[in-house]
């Protein structure tokens, strides 16, 4: 297992960011690479920290992820994409200075179908074929942009 974030990068995020790039069709990879993104806070928070309670774990990996936030928005969209996958729903914030989930359910998060991959007469000739997410204000966003801003910035963070 990796023993750095860096390692993790290497290891975990940037090999599993390059399949959903070679597929941005799959649904799978997509959630994969979001929450792969997402624990690379994990991984920097504890490097080089002592086990220690959960109070005190949580409060550096708190840091990072609002350090992160500040630098980089689009990380708030992988946080619930990546939280939303995990828990299948997520809780509706009672503090006003936790920010509103995008994103509150996974099942806000799916693909397009192309040409090939549609049922008969449903796809479109040339139809990009994307995973995406509906937001709460029913637009829809795709996921490989954001997944690839986070993951540039995580490598500028290291």
């Amino acid at each position: 297992m990796p023993s750095s974030a860096k390692d993790f990068l290497t290891l975990m995020v940037e090999p599993t960011v390059a399949e959903f790039a070679q597929s941005p069709h799959d649904l799978r990879r997509g959630l994969l690479a979001a929450i792969v993104l997402n624990h690379m806070a994990d991984h920097l928070a504890q490097e080089g920290q002592p086990p220690t309670d959960r109070s005190t774990m949580n409060q550096r990996l708190d840091a990072v992820r609002n350090e992160m936030l500040e630098i980089c928005p689009g990380f708030q969209f992988i946080q619930d994409i990546a939280d939303a996958a995990k828990h299948a729903k997520l809780f509706v914030p009672k503090s006003p200075s936790k920010p509103v989930r995008e994103v509150p359910t996974s099942d806000r998060v799916t693909t397009t179908l192309g040409l090939f991959h549609a049922s008969f007469g449903e796809g479109g000739f040339a139809e990009a074929a994307e995973v995406f997410v509906t937001l709460n204000d029913g637009t829809t966003k795709p996921l490989l942009p954001a997944v690839k801003l986070v993951l540039e910035t995580w490598r500028t963070k290291l």
